[in-house]
């Protein structure tokens, strides 16, 4: 489940991802972000980032990433971590929302290059259009745009019809591939 939530200066948006009940009982499975962030001159500027993901009764991952563009660093868990050479960083949450305005922004650009911070530091990430892709949700046929990311082992698909946003995405996690699929759209 996504949300995102925009004020006239400010974004918030959150990932909600659980294993469905059927399935629970054989794996269990969690995973909740949060991304915050400014909005300046149309463009976003993250400023926080908070992951918890569970497996089972296991904590895989619980971190905050606080974003300081403008003082060049990233604080992990409110320790530096690292020293940035640009203030455009992106967290692995923002992403997505980064895309979705490039992709209409630069229509005929076919790659996209972001510098993403997660708990190891801001690691260059490329992201290439794969192209065009019809997918079925719910019994609707949905036109998407395919993009993948095989540093990040990530695939997902747009949908103009749905402003630009992640309607499927595939990811793996060390062992772990999940799967999320939109189940419900409000503008």
């Amino acid at each position: 489940e996504y949300e995102l939530v925009v004020a006239p200066n400010a974004y918030v948006f959150t990932s909600n991802a659980n294993t469905d009940i059927l399935w629970r009982a054989i794996y269990d499975y969690s995973r909740n972000e949060t991304s915050i962030g400014l909005i300046e001159d149309n463009k976003l500027i993250g400023n926080y980032y908070k992951i918890t993901e569970n497996q089972g009764n296991t904590i895989n991952d619980n971190y905050e990433i606080n974003i300081y563009p403008n003082e060049r660093y990233v604080s992990l868990n409110n320790e530096i971590i690292t020293v940035i050479n640009s203030a455009d960083i992106v967290d692995a949450l923002s992403i997505y929302l980064h895309i979705s305005e490039d992709i209409q922004k630069y229509p005929n650009k076919k790659t996209f290059v972001y510098q993403i911070v997660d708990k190891k530091g801001v690691n260059q990430r490329e992201f290439t259009i794969d192209g065009f892709e019809t997918i079925n949700i719910d019994n609707n046929e949905v036109e998407t745009i395919r993009i993948i990311c095989p540093k990040l082992r990530l695939i997902f698909n747009v949908s103009k019809d749905h402003n630009f946003m992640p309607v499927y995405i595939n990811k793996t996690n060390g062992e772990t591939t999940f799967q999320l699929t939109l189940t419900d759209y409000n503008q």
